[in-house]
């Protein structure tokens, strides 16, 4: 079997509500700038605390539907390049599975490396 040397690797998540993305891994940025940020874009629930209902609760009977518009825009896939074998990221890039859902799930990533 050959060794791909140099060349982009992409990560794709199969869960409709996760996302894969470089982030720097500083505790005040995932545990909370991040998840303020997304809930100004799309709030999960109210100034009150009640749950905010999205259209796509009516067709599953769930409570995700922020959850949906959040993973949309941080998107399920990223592409790194590699040379010489390394990825090539920023010193402060770690790459990172941000779960978007209500709820705890297992994750499933798919692979491609491409190259030469």
């Amino acid at each position: 079997e050959k060794k791909i040397k140099s060349g982009i690797i992409t990560g794709f998540t199969t869960g409709g509500v996760a996302a894969l993305t470089t982030l720097e891994f500083e505790p005040g940025l995932v545990h909370h700038d991040v998840r303020e940020a997304m809930q100004g874009i799309a709030p999960y629930r109210d100034e009150k605390g009640h749950v905010i209902h999205y259209r796509h609760h009516d067709t599953w009977h769930d409570d995700n539907g922020s959850s949906h518009i959040h993973s949309l825009i941080l998107s399920p896939f990223i592409t790194v390049p590699f040379v010489d074998g390394k990825i090539t990221i920023g010193p402060w890039q770690n790459l990172t599975l941000v779960e978007c859902d209500t709820r705890d799930r297992v994750r499933d990533i798919v692979f491609q490396v491409m190259g030469e």
